[in-house]
């Protein structure tokens, strides 16, 4: 009974002796002290402080006082930090549902998805120009991966210059990036070939990277965020993809 006696009395001067400041912190200065019998209300908890720090207001000899205290301990605190707590807890509601579009009005089109990037690159074609992939050079970029060896690869690299040519004006690039053979050999299947479009070799391994296969000329389509959208041997899915994307730019 005594221990309950003295807990309880050491609570009752730790109330006693709680200071209202001007600020938070130890440097502003006391405007009042905290007594038992005083009815404090909580409006709100400061941020941004080391130590906890909260704005309340009590009535004191007639008078309203205004001012911030940094314990904790204390009952109405303690009530103020439960309810927030708990108040934290209510499940935020769900936004309502879209209003369904009016008879004859179109749904607007969901953005459209995109695959993985396609990391910039620049380096320089066959001839020695510069070229580049990314930073919004081109609306639309095709990279055909392609064998020179390969009777599908260069069909597909010529395919690739025709489609080129046909979209050029509207903001597609096409790059026919063809795996490392000799000068002199790559020059003399070129010279049968009916293509009029940049031709780079693929030094850097890019089409392991990105999973293409040159010996079917697998062409990748790139948007102007750089992100492929598609990737086929199929000409005419690649034709189909242009189209679209070049469509809704």
């Amino acid at each position: 009974m005594r221990n309950v006696l003295l807990v309880l009395f050491s609570l009752s001067c730790l109330a006693a002796t709680v200071p209202v400041r001007d600020a938070c912190g130890e440097d502003g200065s006391v405007v009042a002290i905290i007594q038992p019998s005083d009815a404090i209300r909580v409006e709100h908890g400061v941020v941004g402080e080391s130590v906890p720090c909260y704005a309340v207001t009590l009535q004191q000899g007639g008078k309203t006082v205004r001012g911030y205290v940094s314990d904790a301990t204390l009952p109405d605190i303690v009530e103020f930090e439960r309810k927030r707590a708990t108040e934290s807890r209510v499940p935020i509601p769900e936004p309502p549902p879209a209003p369904a579009p009016a008879p004859g009005q179109k749904k607007p089109s969901e953005p459209r998805p995109t695959g993985p990037p396609f990391e910039p690159w620049s380096g320089a074609d066959f001839k020695g120009r510069r070229l580049e992939i990314g930073g919004g050079s081109a609306k639309v970029t095709l990279v055909t991966f392609w064998s020179a060896e390969s009777a599908a690869g260069r069909k597909a690299a010529e395919t690739l210059a025709r489609t080129g040519d046909e979209f050029r004006a509207k903001g597609l690039q096409a790059i026919a990036m063809v795996q490392p053979i000799s000068p002199a050999k790559l020059g003399m299947y070129l010279d049968d070939m009916s293509m009029d479009c940049p031709v780079a070799y693929d030094r850097q391994g890019l089409a392991a990277k990105y999973g293409a296969s040159p010996a079917k000329g697998t062409t990748l389509v790139i948007d102007s965020s750089n992100h492929i959208v598609a990737a086929s041997a199929n000409a005419a899915e690649i034709r189909a993809m242009v189209t679209k994307l070049l469509s809704s730019e």
